[in-house]
């Protein structure tokens, strides 16, 4: 894997360090499913890796913790691809966590366009319990964009 660890600055020094994985020649990821790890070393050698929705996002995942930007840019644009007015709020949140920009701006544009129904969504309500300063943010960028005062909602 040593050509394929190039790819990854993580792997580089993982390999190239005293660390374990130097020491054993073994880079052991426990943290993924079996069906990603796959999809994820036949990306590292191919270029390439057969996507869903699930499978975008485990590998979204592991291409941010091991920072290899182009397995990242696939799964972003992968799911920018499949986003809608159903997704937006989840990938939004799954964005924001994983350090997805693009698919973030996209995910909350298009949230941004349906904000009279925003309220009334299942996901909204998970939102707020779960992660209530995503809902702030989304608030901040409506008020933004329509130049309203978030205090009394005027212009």
């Amino acid at each position: 894997m040593n050509n394929q660890a190039s790819r990854s600055p993580v792997f580089k020094a993982m390999l190239e360090t005293e660390m374990e994985e130097s020491l054993s020649d073994t880079i052991k990821l426990s943290d993924v499913s079996h069906g990603a790890l796959c999809a994820f070393v036949d990306f590292l050698y191919t270029a390439e890796a057969p996507l869903d929705d699930d499978m975008a996002c485990d590998l979204l995942v592991l291409a941010n913790k091991y920072e290899i930007n182009h397995l990242k840019n696939y799964g972003e644009n992968f799911l920018i691809s499949k986003l809608n007015w159903e997704s937006s709020l989840k990938n939004y949140s799954f964005a924001h966590q994983h350090n997805a920009k693009t698919l973030l701006d996209d995910a909350l544009s298009l949230i941004l366009d349906t904000m009279d129904n925003l309220n009334e969504r299942e996901e909204y309500l998970e939102l707020v319990e779960k992660d209530p300063r995503l809902v702030v943010n989304i608030y901040e960028a409506y008020y933004s964009k329509t130049g309203r005062c978030c205090r009394c909602h005027q212009s």
